[in-house]
C-alpha cells in the first residue's frame, strides 16, 4: 500500500464522516424545528 492510497482511504473516511455529521445534523434540525414551531406560532396564518 503506497503514500498515495493512504491519503486516499484517509481522505474517504473523513469525507464519510462529514457527510455522517450533516446529514445528522440536518435530521436533528428538522425535529426540533418541528417541535418548536408546533408549540410556538411566532406568525399567525389567515386563511
Amino acid at each position: 500500500m503506497n503514500l498515495t492510497n493512504i491519503f486516499f482511504v484517509l481522505a474517504i473516511i473523513i469525507s464519510a464522516f462529514f457527510a455522517f455529521c450533516t446529514v445528522g445534523f440536518f435530521i436533528c434540525h428538522l425535529v426540533i424545528y418541528h417541535r418548536i414551531n408546533k408549540n410556538f406560532k411566532a406568525v399567525e396564518k389567515d386563511d
